[in-house]
């Protein structure tokens, strides 16, 4: 009886293991390079939401405050005790909030500073291009770094390195921040076309 159960139990044969392998290395061929491109093309999703929300926070913050609030894009680090030296830079690659008094921070830095966040720690390889940063009013209109009202879409641009995909997140004149795919058709729900043309946010 013990012979007859050693006889069935058998291991796999060599044909089977190289059967095996075949199939795993087939698959993973197929399957790796579309979970990077899948994975490069999540990071611009949370990029471009973190933006957008860091934008609403903004405008909250100035209607909650009734005074002028700042969002900026910068490439230096974002944090209460340097938010009143932060200088805005076109397409910088982190952003902060802070508040203004006029034009200029608020004297007490803690209360200048609202938030900020660094997209590397999304990746490193993101770009965000767009305006330096954007004012919004106590009433949540925005303006220019002059605190005139503005008559145009503020417009930002997120893409990846290698990624298929980029998105863009937009400010109207009165306030209103929404985020767009510009590889969608006009008319489609999250399409950038008609408020936003694709020569302000081209596809990847």
């Amino acid at each position: 009886m013990l012979n007859l159960t050693r006889r069935r139990q058998r291991g796999a044969t060599l044909l089977e293991l190289m059967i095996t392998v075949a199939i795993v290395g087939i698959v993973s061929a197929i399957g790796v390079p579309q979970m990077g491109q899948w994975i490069r093309n999540s990071s611009v999703n949370s990029a471009a939401e973190i933006l957008q929300n860091g934008l609403r926070q903004a405008e909250a913050e100035a209607i909650r405050r009734n005074l002028r609030v700042e969002f900026m894009l910068t490439n230096e680090v974002p944090a209460a005790s340097s938010i009143k030296t932060l200088n805005a830079t076109m397409n910088g690659k982190n952003w902060a909030i802070r508040a203004l008094d006029g034009l200029t921070p608020l004297a007490d830095q803690n209360a200048a500073y609202v938030n900020g966040f660094l997209l590397k720690e999304v990746s490193p390889d993101l770009t965000v291009e767009g305006p330096a940063s954007v004012l919004f009013s106590g009433s949540g209109r925005v303006l220019d770094n002059k605190g005139v009202a503005v008559a145009s879409h503020q417009v930002y641009r997120i893409s990846r390195t290698s990624a298929d995909k980029a998105l863009c997140v937009f400010v109207t004149p009165g306030g209103g921040v929404k985020l767009c795919n510009p590889a969608l058709a006009s008319g489609e729900p999250f399409a950038c076309q008609p408020q936003i043309s694709l020569s302000k946010c081209p596809k990847a």
